[in-house]
Order: structure tokens, then C-alpha cells, then sequence
């Protein structure tokens, strides 16, 4: 192989390093049948792409000319280094095949005239590797001595030490891989972007809209609930139906329980390493308001307003029904000890000091009427929190449909504290946005704020709110508009054109040699034309 390379060599300069270099490899191997390094390198296969092999030597070299012995190995497993190599080189094969199949071919020559002359080798890696690892295609090298004059020995060095190549393996990959860059150079020659393009992302990145809005959650509204006996039986007469479906949807949450309790508590938080003096305060509140408990308060009034467990207060300190375990283990021993309708002593646990009120105590089947009754309460709860989340984005949407300031409706809005107090964060209240473009999200939240963002720029800067609330998933939001800047032709300059012209471009270009690879590897795998060792993939240790 070495000999053919000397004779098809443009000057002396390549064929004399090509002489040097295998000198360096005969004495360093002991020639093509010295053990690891035959013609072929090292037999064992990593993948096979349409009957042509590529290497374990293979896989270990590319994921040596990446770097990845140095990578940190936490972040090599992360964003799965070596699978990408492998991947990589299979599509570098399915690419360089492609290239040949339209006429391109390649020889030594060529590849070592750009090693030597410009310094660039091509590097594998997957179109699916994460931003954070490299692109695959060619990367320069610097293979000068101190002079600035080319080395042979640091090339030597390059092949030898740090790929554990020979030149024949090394030669034959990086004609793959320069077949393989020519497909890609067709493919993104391939993508233009036109006018329309480049005003529709102008448009996206100058449009902007500020908003101000309220979000109504019926969460909140349900939280504040508390209906009586006489309510829910009526609401039972009313939704029979609803009720028994829903029952027989949530059957298994009431027959063969295990023993389960009803709790309510009163919170007073302090740290597990607090100070003793800081402990011996909150324990003294908590005897306060324990001792008001019994002198015949309302526990579930006293959890709302004292209790510093803020998801429980709201319902009165209503922890609903739990089985033994749930709860940290002092808590535990103390709710199953109680008796319905028995208060505890102070109960220090991890989160503070509890008081605690038992209300139930179910086992086995829970009663077909009390679980009704219990199914008709839950939907009794969410359809008059909607209703009156309904009605209070009706009632502000109006205000501010009739020209009043925002401040002032904020004084009105259900949960509205004077200035200074903390509010409830479910309770609404007015918010302005950050500035926000056509196809970003202007309110964050587990659901698509996109109809407000849509909304907003249809509406006029004359007539700046819409005519009803939105729907947000199970959210209401009323919303004014504050400001809107439009783009223009006039600013739509010449250097901003091949600003987003450039950006559109490089984007295009990487989605449609990622799919146009994604297409090749679909087409070999149907083919079975692809086999990798799964062994190789997904490894905490690095090649080789």
C-alpha cells in the first residue's frame, strides 16, 4: 500500500514523509503481520454498513481525534459520547457511499495532500449529537514545528501515538470521511431561503408586545370554599348521575382500604438545627394556640389564619385521609393514636411543631353514601371554584373594558391585600409581561399561553382589551395591552437582509442535512443494511 502511495505522490516532500512514516510503523509494529496492526487493523467490528466493516480501531481512533479521552467522564456518559463516534462513522459510510454512487472518488493522495499542506482531518459524530459535542466534517490541525515549517515527526505523532494508526488505516478513514463531506457539501448546496423567509424572521425577532394580565384560578377560588352539609346534600339531588359515574371511576380509592386517618394540623414552622431558643419559641405558639383549641376555637378557622403549612391552611388544615407511613413518624404515631374527634398534645417533628385533629378513621369499605357524599363534595368544590373564577374575570374584564386603571381593579380582585401584605400567590393579581415576539410565551404556566400571545397582537393600542377572558388550561386570564411595535419596511434594511439571511441559512442547512441523514439511516436500517454492536454503545468506560 505504502509503495503504491510513494509512486502516485505529488512531490517529494509527501513521499518522503510517507517514506519516514513507515519506517516509524515497522519498527514500531513489526510490520503488516505484527499483532494489532494488520492490513486491515484491528479485525473486530463495531458496525456494518451495506457488508463494509467499520472497526473497533476504527471507533477508538475517531473517539480519539475527538478529545474524548480527555472528556469528563460524567459528561462523555451524559450526552453519550462514544454512541455518537459510532453513530457518527455509520453515517459517515452511508454518506461517503452515497457520494461515490454520484460519481465522486477520492485517493490517497488527495487526502494526504490536505493533511500535510492545510493541516485539515475529518472528524466523525451523529447528526443526533447534542449541541454540546462537536459537528461532524473537517477540523485543522497544527503540524509546524517552532518554526512555522511543517513536521513530519509531530504528524508521526499525530497518526502514531494519538490515533494508533497506521497510514494505511488512517488514509482509508479519512477518504470515508472526505467522500462523506462531499455529500454533505451537495446537500447544503442544495438549501436556499427566500425573501419571505427573511421578512417572516425579521418580523419574529423586532415584533414585540408588553401586556398587563390577572390570571384567575379556580384553585384559589376552591381553596376558600366551604360549604355545608345542606349544599352538598343539595348538589347530590341535583347531580345524581354525575356523582355515580364519577364514583365508579374511583371506586378502587374506597373498597379494601388499609386503615387510614383523617387528619387536620396546625403548623409552627422552625429548622431541625435551629437554635434551642428558637425552638423553645415556636414550641411556646404552638402551646398557645393549642390551649386556644381547647378553650373551644375552631381548629379549622385557627389552621387558616396560624398555621405556617400554607398548602394545608387554606383548607383548614385538611390533610385528607392517609394511610400509616405516609407522614414523617412522630406526625404518624400521633394521628393513629387519636380517636375521631381527639386533639393531640404539641408534636414535634422535622418540620416544626403540629397540633393535631383527627376527623376520620376509615378501613375496608368505606360506605357507598360517605364515599358519595365524599365524590359529591370534590365536584361540588370544582364547579363553583370555576363558576366563580368565571365570575370574577367576567367582572374585571368589564372594568377594564370601561376604562379603569388596573390599580384599581386590583383593590377589588378576591384575595386583594392592602399594600405591604403577602398575598396569596394563587390569588389573581395584576402583573405586566416582559416584551414578547409572535411565537413566544408571555405568561409561564403548565399550560400554551400561545392564545393570549396571538390575542395581543391582533388588538390595537385604541381598543386594548378582548372581548372575553382566555382559557388557559383550567385558568382564566384577563389581559390589557400596553404596548405593540410592529416591524416595517423601512428598517428592514439591507444589512439587516443578510444578517437573518446568514442565520436562516446555517439553520436550514442543519435541518436538512440531519433529516437527509435521518433518511439514509432509516433506509439502511429497512434494508438491514446496518448492524451495530450494542455492546460497544452506552458505556462509562472510553473506547479502546
Amino acid at each position: 500500500m505504502l509503495e503504491k502511495f510513494l509512486k502516485k505522490s505529488r512531490g517529494f516532500v509527501l513521499a518522503a514523509i510517507v517514506v519516514l512514516l513507515s519506517g516509524v510503523f515497522i519498527l514500531q509494529f513489526g510490520g503488516p503481520q505484527a499483532q494489532g496492526c494488520s492490513e486491515g487493523g484491528v479485525t473486530a467490528s463495531a458496525a456494518q454498513v451495506y457488508g463494509q466493516s467499520i472497526s473497533a480501531a476504527d471507533l477508538r481512533a475517531a473517539f480519539l481525534l475527538l478529545g474524548g479521552d480527555r472528556y469528563p467522564a460524567e459528561l462523555a456518559k451524559q450526552y453519550k459520547l462514544k454512541d455518537m463516534v459510532l453513530y457518527g462513522l455509520v453515517e459517515e459510510s452511508l454518506l461517503a457511499r452515497q457520494a461515490k454512487r454520484l460519481g465522486f472518488s477520492l485517493n490517497e493522495d488527495d487526502v494526504m495532500d490536505q493533511v500535510i499542506e492545510d493541516g485539515v482531518v475529518y472528524v466523525p459524530m451523529s447528526v443526533e449529537a447534542g449541541p454540546y459535542l462537536p459537528s461532524a466534517g473537517p477540523r485543522r490541525y497544527d503540524f509546524n514545528d517552532k518554526d512555522g515549517k511543517f513536521s513530519k515527526d509531530n504528524l508521526k505523532r499525530f497518526i502514531q501515538g494519538g490515533l494508533q494508526r497506521s497510514v494505511r488505516d488512517f488514509t482509508e478513514s479519512q477518504i470515508r470521511a472526505s467522500l462523506a463531506q462531499r455529500m454533505r457539501e451537495v446537500v447544503l448546496a442544495s438549501v436556499e431561503v427566500g425573501p419571505d423567509e427573511v421578512w417572516d424572521a425579521f418580523v419574529r425577532e423586532k415584533e414585540k408586545a408588553t401586556i398587563e394580565y390577572v390570571r384567575f384560578s379556580p384553585s384559589y377560588f376552591e381553596s376558600k370554599l366551604a360549604p355545608t352539609k345542606e349544599e352538598i346534600a343539595a348538589f347530590m339531588v341535583d347531580h345524581a348521575t354525575a356523582i355515580d359515574d364519577a364514583y365508579e371511576k374511583q371506586k378502587h380509592r374506597y373498597t379494601g382500604l388499609e386503615k387510614q386517618v383523617r387528619a387536620r394540623h396546625i403548623l409552627i414552622k422552625v429548622d431541625s438545627e435551629a437554635t434551642d431558643a428558637a425552638k423553645q419559641e415556636a414550641r411556646a405558639k404552638a402551646e398557645a394556640l393549642l390551649a386556644r383549641v381547647k378553650a373551644g376555637e375552631d381548629f379549622a378557622e385557627l389552621a387558616r389564619s396560624e398555621s405556617q403549612d400554607t398548602g394545608s391552611a387554606k383548607k383548614g388544615g385538611d390533610l385528607g385521609y392517609n394511610p400509616k407511613g405516609r407522614m414523617v413518624k412522630p406526625f404518624d404515631e400521633a394521628q393513629f393514636a387519636l380517636g375521631v374527634g381527639e386533639i393531640s398534645d404539641v408534636v414535634e417533628s422535622p418540620f416544626g411543631f403540629h397540633i393535631i385533629k383527627v376527623e376520620g378513621v376509615r378501613e375496608g369499605d368505606v360506605p357507598l353514601e360517605e364515599a358519595r357524599r365524599e365524590v359529591a363534595e370534590k365536584l361540588y368544590r370544582e364547579e363553583k371554584a370555576k363558576a366563580l373564577s368565571q365570575e370574577a374575570a367576567d367582572a374585571a374584564l368589564a372594568q377594564l373594558r370601561s376604562g379603569v386603571s388596573s390599580e384599581e381593579i386590583a383593590k377589588t380582585l378576591p384575595g386583594a391585600v392592602a399594600e405591604g401584605e403577602d398575598a396569596d400567590p394563587l390569588a389573581p393579581q395584576f402583573r405586566t409581561s416582559s416584551p414578547f415576539g409572535r411565537t413566544e410565551t408571555p405568561i409561564a404556566g403548565p399550560f400554551d399561553s400561545g392564545p393570549v400571545t396571538d390575542a395581543a397582537f391582533a388588538l390595537e393600542k385604541d381598543a386594548p382589551v378582548p372581548e372575553k377572558p382566555l382559557t388557559l388550561g383550567n385558568e382564566l386570564v384577563v389581559f390589557k395591552l400596553l404596548d405593540k411595535t410592529l416591524a416595517t419596511r423601512e428598517d428592514f434594511t439591507e444589512e439587516e437582509q443578510a444578517r437573518l439571511r446568514t442565520g436562516l441559512l446555517d439553520q436550514k442547512r442543519m435541518t436538512a442535512l440531519a433529516n437527509y441523514v435521518r433518511e439514509l439511516m432509516h433506509k439502511a436500517v429497512a434494508e438491514k443494511a446496518v448492524v451495530i454492536d450494542q455492546s460497544l454503545l452506552s458505556s462509562d468506560e472510553t473506547t479502546g
